[in-house]
């Protein structure tokens, strides 16, 4: 497809209208960059509202990335080309060449630009999702250890006052089954160890910070936040129970 042809393909995809999004997230990879590429513009509100969500985010911002770096290596060339030109010829600014040139660098100037704001869009709405994900693993992880820590209250308060149902051992086993990713690489830690290792000590903390408040205006004491940041060290303080068969290997 001719360079002429490829513009009048994209005149023909802009629009102003919301397409359907099935029918979008179904386009294949070069059509949906046909349809980015024709719809840079300011005019394309909804459109965007609808590229800009996740399940197309990824490849709309890959689409713009790419299409950023071949202007920009276009520019380069055409640059290098025209100052190879002229160091042999000269420059005549009145020349039928250095006129087109002028006018192609105005165009090709004119839509990078446009591709660098939608690609601030892209990033913009990214970081925003980052937050909403970051928000809902916290809460997840909280529920996750207040039904651990009702678990754990119920094993002790009637595994010491009567013989346990095999209902009250199915319900402690969660304890040992359910873990919960930690530090960079996911290092899965069974909920039990959370409560007995971390979540432990982070209460401890906290009841310490509410004794030191109520007998101090300012405290300078800082305990540890609900989730370390050397959680690669305390992964390593529970591995050894959350993985004994690979260190009774490692013992021989």
């Amino acid at each position: 497809m001719t360079s002429r042809e490829a513009q009048s393909s994209r005149l023909d995809d802009a629009t102003d209208a919301v397409p359907d999004f099935a029918e979008l997230i179904g386009r294949s990879d070069d059509q949906l960059e046909e349809l980015v590429l024709a719809n840079l513009g300011p005019d394309a509100t909804g459109l965007w509202q609808a590229l800009l969500l996740p399940p197309l985010l990824d490849r709309v911002r890959t689409i713009l990335i790419a299409t950023q770096h071949r202007v920009d290596n276009d520019l380069r060339t055409r640059r290098s080309r025209r100052n190879e030109r002229g160091s042999k010829l000269g420059f005549d600014p009145t020349s039928h060449y250095e006129q087109r040139y002028s006018q192609w660098r105005v165009r090709v100037t004119m839509f990078k630009r446009l591709v660098e704001t939608r690609l601030s869009q892209t990033r913009a709405a990214a970081a925003d999702e980052n937050h909403k994900a970051a928000a809902l693993n916290r809460r997840h992880r909280n529920a996750v250890r207040r039904l651990a820590e009702a678990i754990d209250r119920h094993r002790r308060t009637l595994g010491a006052e009567v013989d346990p149902e095999p209902a009250d051992r199915a319900l402690w086993q969660i304890l040992e089954d359910v873990t919960v990713p930690l530090g960079p690489q996911g290092v899965p830690v069974a909920v039990r160890d959370m409560l007995t290792t971390y979540w432990s000590s982070a209460q401890k903390g906290a009841a310490m910070d509410a004794e030191t408040t109520k007998t101090k205006s300012q405290s300078t004491t800082e305990y540890p936040a609900p989730w370390p940041e050397d959680l690669e060290r305390f992964a390593d303080a529970v591995r050894p129970t959350t993985k004994p068969n690979q260190d009774a290997d490692g013992e021989n």
